[in-house]
């Protein structure tokens, strides 16, 4: 997935760690495409993915409580069921009744661009007309 512009949504610390995080899910795909994805490794690269993406959550969810974000439960929620997913899938990947790795950086760049673009990025015009007044 290449990082583009068009996903910042005008709040720069956000943007920055969406960045971040897409650059840690192009690390798995890396993994994959050098077969240097063996069970240990990828698993290690997934739950640091997932600490980072819980972090931003956190990081996300309280900006959007000091600005208060009328969307913040609704998007909150989605975070939430976001990372339940990944558990999931690890949990099932790991017991061999899940998904391949493959499936799960796919899956990390749809859930990403469909999260950023739209609803991340309704925060991000709730941000830029609220910053200015101060809130």
């Amino acid at each position: 997935m290449q990082w583009s512009d068009e996903f910042n949504v005008g709040c720069p610390g956000i943007d920055a760690q969406h960045k971040e995080l897409v650059e840690k899910v192009n690390e798995l795909e890396r993994l994959l495409a050098c077969g240097e994805a063996d069970d240990e490794n990828f698993s290690d690269a997934i739950l640091f993915v997932v600490e980072y993406a819980r972090t931003h959550f956190r990081d996300e969810e309280e900006l959007m409580q000091k600005m208060q974000y009328p969307g913040f439960v609704a998007h909150r929620k989605l975070h939430d069921q976001m990372v339940n997913h990944l558990a999931n899938f690890l949990k099932d990947m790991q017991s061999g009744n899940g998904g391949t790795f493959s499936e799960l950086v796919s899956y990390l760049y749809v859930w990403i661009q469909a999260h950023v673009l739209i609803e991340d990025r309704k925060f991000g015009d709730y941000y830029s007309l609220n910053a200015e007044k101060g809130l």
